[in-house]
């Protein structure tokens, strides 16, 4: 089956057209079904963002190792990565009303996991489940976005619904970052850290509700088979990547890390080869073989698979500015909180631009980033003001928010409109799979440089050193996306 076409916004976000099953609402109803909708796509950007902050009283609460610490935050990563394709299918199959509902169910539940798991191991087992649950629920907000605005004339109402999409995307990101650090700080009920989790509980109740209430159902006519091979080939790939680089350096490099690192190159020649045979038979491949033969489109992905690489900066910073420069969540999440702001207004600042630079404005947005991540890298290092920091944190965020709507367009462009969702959800697993893998290999790196010493001067030199992985990851991104 092809996949559905895509529509693009102001803002450059691409959503899956509506299918033709959609139910087109009017009136102030439809902007109460977005506003659940928005509800929903939230928490997974806000669950990334908050669990940052509390990173540091996590590893302290759980006597979490180094690699337990970094599972927590790609093992989210990494089961998002690999299954947003397949939500989007479960969509396309049994309705987006009801894989909006058992998405928020699943997200509560493994929300409510991590928040009162007793040991380090149970939260990564909450956070991937946590992820897996993500996967499921993204697609179905944008797809039903795009159903409830498909009737004629719905083409501004549309364009709006999806800036507030873009919008809500960096607001999560804000909130993310200075609510981590506020909500371990305040310790409501004593709960501490598990309070950044357990928030999540009001909110997916509320969606929920809303969902059942108000949300029509919207389904595709025609049902594709799920590609399970292909995803089950995907994440074992994945894990061949992931977890030899998370857990190797404090294992002492066992000889299985190297052979599931061996692994991982025949584990993607597999899954490419099994991708090729499942269009032929019938079935709906995760990656349709056609889009790679697309130049803008290969050349969009390997800067995808490049640009999420500054998701080490999260975790990385949050612990550098507790145990190494001594403070507390609180100011940890005010000094991350530039980013958020600088990745809400990027998108908006950026908007004026789009007639005269859009063919610029990726390349433009990721050089601005790369300068930011250098000055931060050597704001840190050299111990400099905190203004001064926040403004280099503000400089990455902005470019970030300058780029990502650009990148979308660099991948579609060229992209034929049928085969637009499936292209989107590529683009979308490859920023994921890049979280995933530069979380374990930056941070190993971070930790395995810090060993077992302390103090600011440690935690500043092996964060500079963390920096320099990623503006060089950055770099090349940018020369890429300038091919």
């Amino acid at each position: 089956m092809e996949a559905p076409p895509v529509v693009q916004d102001s803002v450059s976000n691409a959503v899956p057209a509506a299918a033709p099953g959609a139910v087109p609402a009017a009136g102030p109803r439809r902007w109460v079904m977005l506003a659940v909708l928005l509800a929903g796509g939230f928490l997974p950007p806000v669950d990334f963002f908050i669990v940052n902050v509390a990173l540091p009283s996590i590893q302290h609460g759980l006597r979490a190792s180094p690699a337990e610490v970094q599972l927590v935050i790609s093992g989210y990563a990494a089961a998002y990565a690999v299954f947003l394709v397949t939500g989007g299918r479960l969509g396309d199959l049994y309705g987006r009303r009801r894989m909006f509902i058992l998405a928020m169910l699943g997200f509560t539940a493994t929300s409510a996991l991590a928040g009162l798991a007793a040991s380090a191991g149970l939260l990564v087992l909450a956070r991937v489940g946590e992820g897996l649950a993500a996967a499921l629920l993204a697609p179905q907000v944008l797809g039903a976005i795009r159903a409830l605005h498909d009737a004629p004339g719905q083409e501004a109402a549309l364009a709006r619904a999806l800036s507030l999409y873009g919008a809500m995307m960096g607001l999560a990101a804000a909130t993310g970052q200075l609510g981590g650090g506020v909500l371990v700080a305040w310790s409501p009920l004593g709960l501490g850290w598990r309070a950044v989790f357990l928030v999540n509980l009001p909110i997916g109740a509320l969606a929920i509700a809303g969902a059942w209430a108000f949300l029509p159902e919207t389904s595709a006519e025609v049902r594709p088979r799920l590609d399970l091979g292909g995803a089950a080939l995907l994440s074992a790939a994945l894990a061949a990547l992931v977890l030899p680089l998370s857990e190797g350096r404090g294992q002492g490099w066992p000889p299985w890390t190297f052979a599931m690192l061996a692994a991982a190159p025949f584990l993607l020649w597999a899954f490419l080869r099994h991708e090729d045979r499942v269009g032929p038979r019938g079935g709906m491949p995760l990656l349709d073989l056609e889009l790679l033969r697309i130049p803008g489109f290969r050349r969009g992905v390997l800067v995808a698979s490049l640009f999420f690489f500054t998701s080490p900066f999260y975790l990385l910073f949050a612990i550098e500015r507790q145990d190494g420069a001594g403070l507390d969540p609180l100011h940890t999440g005010l000094a991350i909180l530039p980013y958020g702001i600088g990745l809400f207004l990027g998108p908006l600042a950026s908007a004026p631009l789009l007639a005269r630079y859009r063919p610029r404005l990726l390349a433009a947005g990721m050089a601005v980033e790369v300068a930011g991540y250098a000055a931060i890298g050597i704001a840190v290092a050299t111990g400099v003001s905190p203004a001064v920091l926040a403004a280099a944190v503000f400089v990455a965020g902005f470019g970030q928010g300058i780029a990502m709507p650009r990148l979308f367009n660099l991948v579609l462009a060229d992209v034929p409109a049928r085969q637009g969702g499936v292209a989107a959800g590529v683009v979308n697993s490859m920023l994921q799979i890049g979280a995933a893998v530069s979380v374990a290999a930056i941070g190993s790196l971070f930790f395995a440089i810090l060993d077992a010493q302390t103090g600011p001067a440690a935690y500043a030199h092996a964060f500079g050193a963390a920096m320099i992985a990623v503006v060089a990851a950055l770099a090349l991104a940018a020369l890429l996306a300038r091919g």
